[in-house]
């Protein structure tokens, strides 16, 4: 599988779960969820997906733009056997990644689960 490394950095960590993500000259903060908290956005990446890939198939378990508002969450939970770049999302195999959203702006990151090879959330006031 294609592993590529996100276009946004994490810019910084705060104790309280908080992430800054910058994409540009914007930064757009989200919340480190627990993993059983509801959410607004679920995508899972199945298995079979590297092999899907590997066999020059197109895969699409993403869209390319995703809009939300400030207070949605998103939750990436990765079923197959390798770490798959979902945007800004890292996750590795078997592992979810559960965020939500806590200010305006527009997150930018390369994709392994989109034809394109992008995926861009634009994140508006609620």
């Amino acid at each position: 599988m294609r592993l590529a490394a996100a276009l946004v950095a994490v810019c910084s960590l705060a104790a309280a779960g908080l992430l800054t993500a910058c994409s540009g000259d914007e930064q757009v903060q989200v919340e480190v969820l627990d993993d059983q908290s509801a959410v607004v956005h679920e995508f899972v990446v199945p298995i079979g997906t590297e092999a899907a890939l590997d066999a020059g198939e197109t895969v699409e378990l993403v869209p390319q733009v995703l809009d939300v508002q400030v207070g949605d969450t998103i939750r990436i939970r990765n079923e197959d056997v390798s770490t798959a770049q979902v945007g800004i999302f890292n996750v590795a195999a078997g592992e979810t990644v559960t965020m939500r959203f806590t200010s305006p702006g527009e997150l930018v990151g390369e994709c392994d689960v989109h034809p394109s090879g992008e995926f861009r959330i634009r994140v508006s006031e609620a």
